[in-house]
């Protein structure tokens, strides 16, 4: 039970990190608490993916196109198409059943990949700067598993906390993070006259200039209808707005509108209550759809997420810190290992709001490596959700696609380090962007 790569976490950055990795000639343990791959997109429900592209260029390649691609032969997503809410450059809408079984299929052809499930991450060994093994508990009981090097994909920095790694959690004034949402969806939808009241009531929803809602039905809107429904205590949810997206079959729709405030990712506690309260929120929702929106009155429950979405939870002290400056100002950095082109989009951790901060529609910016580089460890890397990036800039890089591509970059600067015997720290940069090119990746804006 000893790997080169111990990767905690088969979300959509660590399954990036795994494949990425053992392509490379490591041998990987890919260790995951669910009964399945894909974290959040599968567990959560978690779509459609935002964003793979910066107005018409495609940012987001390499292994997380490869898993978009694999998707379309089985028909589970419709590829990338233009933004029609208007808040990225594009959407992905996906199939998150189907994508369970691209990510099997895709980590089954690596053979230098052990992929461990129904297990949970209790404790780590170290020996100062560097982790040695990971306690593992599981219906086996407890296991050891020893490593060279680690990559924290749990989105949570399991691996980080429990080495005891500063961290942050959610905005500086109170310390909430943005809220959990349960996602769920319908079926028997009709969307003729979802569209005919958005065509005559254009002012109640966002809206792309040039979106088509008859070729793909996003909605961001019915405030009017929200408002009405509050004042008559048919909607108590803490939101102002029904946010849904069409699914991949028809008369499905995706509804990403509950919203579960004051309550922590990392606490067993908080997650319980969560539970509870997402759960009241869809029935309650339920009702409201077939009693107030025209076309959901044949509608019905066909799926709810295993899990409460989080959107945000600890923020590790790395060596670099992405900030809102970075974002905004489109910066671009010499150790960049991915590019991210979605706004800062923040959901009141308190309230009802929600904000989208951006210049300009069609940007993008670097991200350097040293956002993953915890400061007081030498051989364990965190990606996804829990980079070093302050609440304001998290809300912007915390989206899949740019989880996939530094999942990738993750792995693959694993299985660098591992050949040249370096720290991650020490790590030739250049020769990471090298490697992340020939692999097919977007490495930065000049690649753009």
């Amino acid at each position: 039970m000893k790997y080169d790569v111990v990767v905690a976490g088969a979300g959509p950055s660590g399954c990036m990190a795994a494949i990425a990795a053992a392509r490379m000639g490591a041998r990987v343990l890919l260790v995951d608490k669910n009964a399945y791959p894909g974290g959040m997109n599968t567990a959560a429900m978690v779509c459609p993916l935002m964003a793979f592209y910066s107005g018409s260029a495609q940012i987001i390649k390499g292994i997380p196109q490869e898993i978009i691609d694999n998707l379309k032969k089985r028909g589970g997503t419709l590829g990338h198409i233009p933004d029609p809410l208007g808040v990225a450059s594009s959407i992905t809408p996906i199939e998150p059943a189907m994508l369970r079984l691209v990510y099997f299929e895709m980590l089954a052809k690596e053979p230098l990949i052990t992929l461990l499930l129904h297990s949970f991450i209790y404790d780590v060994e170290h020996d100062g700067r560097n982790i040695t093994g990971l306690q593992v508990i599981n219906k086996s009981g407890k296991s050891l598993y020893q490593g060279k090097y680690f990559i924290d994909a749990t989105g949570d920095g399991d691996l980080g906390f429990l080495c005891k790694v500063p961290y942050d959690i959610g905005r500086p004034a109170d310390n909430l993070s943005q809220p959990m949402t349960l996602m769920f969806k319908l079926g028997g939808v009709d969307f003729p006259p979802v569209i005919e009241y958005m065509q005559e009531n254009p002012e109640q929803f966002v809206l792309s200039i040039s979106a088509k809602p008859e070729d793909y039905l996003a909605v961001s809107g019915f405030f009017d209808i929200v408002k009405t429904a509050r004042n008559r205590d048919d909607f108590a949810i803490p939101r102002d707005r029904i946010l849904f997206f069409q699914g991949i079959n028809p008369g499905e729709i995706f509804v990403n509108t509950t919203r579960i405030l004051r309550l922590s990712g990392v606490s067993a506690k908080d997650l319980s209550v969560a539970e509870v309260v997402a759960y009241e929120q869809v029935d309650e929702l339920l009702s409201f759809f077939k009693k107030y929106l025209p076309g959901f009155e044949h509608s019905y429950l066909a799926a709810i997420a295993d899990v409460t979405g989080v959107r945000e939870s600890r923020r590790f002290h790395c060596r670099y810190t992405l900030s809102m400056e970075d974002i905004y100002e489109e910066r671009r950095s010499e150790s960049s290992i991915a590019v991210c082109a979605f706004p800062i989009d923040i959901h009141d951790p308190a309230g009802t709001d929600l904000q989208w901060v951006r210049r300009k529609k069609d940007f993008c910016y670097d991200i350097p490596y040293e956002v993953m580089i915890p400061k007081k460890m030498d051989n364990l890397l965190i990606t996804g959700r829990c980079i070093g990036a302050t609440h304001e800039a998290l809300a912007s890089a915390r989206i899949t696609p740019t989880a996939m591509a530094l999942g990738q970059a993750a792995g693959t600067a694993a299985a660098l380090s591992l050949q040249k015997k370096c720290d991650f720290k020490d790590l030739d940069i250049r020769l990471l962007q090298k490697e992340l090119r020939t692999n097919g990746a977007v490495v930065s804006k000049a690649d753009i």
